[in-house]
């Protein structure tokens, strides 16, 4: 038994890896300004020691609407000094903690539950996720961080089970790291760490003292960096315009709301709807969107780059196997299910604290549980199905929900390698890379190259593709005024500028480039180069008649002043 179970581990963890480097660099097709500023300032500071606004060895990297964290950026390092500056290089290390995790996976649950076919289960489970998967292929902190979670969990689990020396140490050591990690983590990590001790509480005699005194010095000494800059514009700062307590996009349809009330008697609209009432309001809306089906199982996210637009954060068929996983875990009172359910619970409060929900990104610490939780509700499942006295009934049942989980897997794949990459190319500003590398051989011909701010076109893009020496970026850019956020838009290095185009003036400086959309084209202007998406089928229908037809979105223009 025990070598089928490494056997079908082996199975496991090899599908595991494949899914998550197969294609790496090339889907999604393109690189979104968050990919390409981390990947830049990792070569920034392998080139320089600094990142890109010349900060030596920065806790925090300003980024374009944020400040983000030093983990990812510094583990992309030995990548890029591998592989050099690509796309595959900068997804690397996404795809390999999100392996990395689902090796881990297993030795968790099977940790927690004591239970091998259910850590088996969930590890395949986890292997073939769409969320997990869409994310590992992608260059985002949260890969990193769901690895920290399973770690330290695992070796907290470890720890009060059989006290070895050192493993509480280290379980909570993964916790204070997280907190490194992503900017959600600064209030998620304490609190998933907190549930934990309390978990195991009756066991913490099991650690020694001194183990507890080590780790609580060494803890605050992680700490430190953190806590000193708490309040700094990488700290609380940069969450100003994510909670919903502060942010002013949440803000500004409570007031808009408050204001048809204004004839109502002033002691009413005080009582029922203060800010304080509208925003707990928004809060439990927010909690219950991350409970919804479609979110979950049926479209998942339309948040950016968070999804692929048709198929849910889990696979449709899982829907029952979850619901009926926590449903057993209550029925039977299942004491490690206790701590994945408030898992589920924490995570998904803390996320409700913030605006734009639900979202994908903030949320991916879910994962861990409803995997469990659909595990559990296929050996809840197996079970319902053997109450059934007629065999065939039974064969017929289990062979129609292998077809719908299959067909759903297969869905999946169909929809992320062919239509994905399509569909959503200009999402991942596939065109960025084509028009940086055409600038990168033509610019040396003009005096200047103008980026119409309409365009929508990232610097951080032509900084990657064109591998723009560090030091010179930093030496020649010039940034905007700090905006309300606290952010400065870049508005020139070298001979590029960026800024709204004055076609009056512009349109008449010599030896120049004008990059814009088709749309800030003025109608006599010659067009030099034109970049395009992918060609992509649209289908419309008219009453009962269907149209078809190919569809060529422009994403850039150049036009080459006289």
């Amino acid at each position: 038994m025990r070598k089928i179970s490494v056997f079908i581990l082996a199975l496991i963890l090899a599908l595991a890896f494949f899914l998550r480097f197969y294609k790496l660099g090339e889907v999604p097709y393109g690189f979104s300004q968050d990919e390409s500023a981390i990947g830049y300032n990792a070569f920034s500071i392998i080139e320089t020691g600094k990142d890109e606004h010349g900060e030596s060895f920065p806790l925090y990297f300003k980024a374009f609407g944020d400040y983000k964290l030093p983990i990812y950026i510094y583990s992309t390092i030995p990548a890029i000094k591998f592989f050099g500056l690509t796309e595959f290089a900068v997804r690397f290390p996404s795809a390999l903690f999100g392996f990395l995790t689902v090796v881990l996976f297993y030795f968790f649950v099977k940790a927690l539950t004591n239970n091998v076919r259910l850590a088996l289960l969930g590890t395949s489970l986890l292997a073939i996720n769409p969320w997990h998967l869409h994310y590992n292929r992608i260059t985002l902190e949260v890969s990193i961080s769901l690895f920290f979670f399973v770690l330290g969990g695992f070796l907290l689990s470890k720890a009060f089970q059989r006290g070895k020396k050192g493993l509480f140490f280290l379980g909570t050591l993964c916790f204070i790291v997280d907190i490194y990690t992503y900017n959600l983590t600064r209030m998620l990590s304490p609190v998933l760490l907190l549930l934990f001790l309390l978990f195991y509480r009756k066991k913490l005699k099991a650690i020694s003292r001194e183990e507890i005194i080590t780790t609580i010095v060494i803890s605050i000494g992680f700490l430190v960096p953190f806590l000193t800059t708490l309040f700094g514009p990488g700290g609380f700062g940069s969450a100003g315009g994510t909670l919903i307590t502060s942010s002013a996009a949440v803000k500004a349809p409570l007031l808009e709301f408050r204001s048809y009330l204004i004839d109502l008697p002033s002691l009413f609209t005080k009582l029922f709807f203060n800010t304080a009432t509208l925003t707990v309001w928004r809060f439990l809306e927010n909690f219950a969107s991350y409970m919804s089906a479609p979110f979950l199982f049926v479209s998942g996210s339309t948040h950016g780059n968070h999804g692929i637009g048709n198929v849910g954060q889990f696979y449709l068929f899982e829907l029952p196997l979850v619901v009926l996983g926590i449903y057993t875990i209550i029925r039977d009172k299942i004491l490690w299910g206790r701590l994945l359910l408030l898992w589920a619970i924490i995570v998904i409060l803390v996320v409700s604290l913030t605006r734009e929900a639900p979202q994908a990104n903030r949320s991916f610490f879910l994962i861990t549980p409803l995997v469990v939780f659909s595990a559990v509700g296929v050996f809840a499942l197996g079970n319902l199905v053997k109450t059934l006295k007629n065999n065939k009934y039974r064969t017929l049942l289990i062979a129609a929900f292998a077809l719908f989980a299959g067909y759903n897997i297969v869905y999946y794949f169909a929809s992320y390698y062919v239509r994905f990459p399509v569909a959503y190319a200009k999402s991942w500003r596939s065109a960025d890379k084509d028009i940086s590398l055409y600038l990168g051989q033509v610019s040396s011909s003009y005096d200047k190259v103008i980026f119409d701010k309409k365009a929508g076109f990232v610097y951080t893009s032509l900084l990657f593709y064109q591998q723009i020496p560090p030091k010179e970026f930093q030496e020649t850019a010039v940034y905007e005024p700090d905006d309300s956020e606290g952010m400065s838009p870049l508005a020139s290095f070298g001979k590029y500028e960026f800024r709204n185009i004055d076609w009056d003036k512009d349109g008449k400086s010599k030896n120049t480039l004008i990059i814009t959309s088709l749309e800030g084209k003025p109608e006599d202007k010659s067009v030099k180069a034109i970049f395009s998406y992918p060609k992509r089928p649209v289908v419309i229908s008219t009453r009962q008649e269907i149209l078809q037809f190919p569809v060529e979105d422009v994403a850039y223009v150049v036009i080459e002043t006289e």
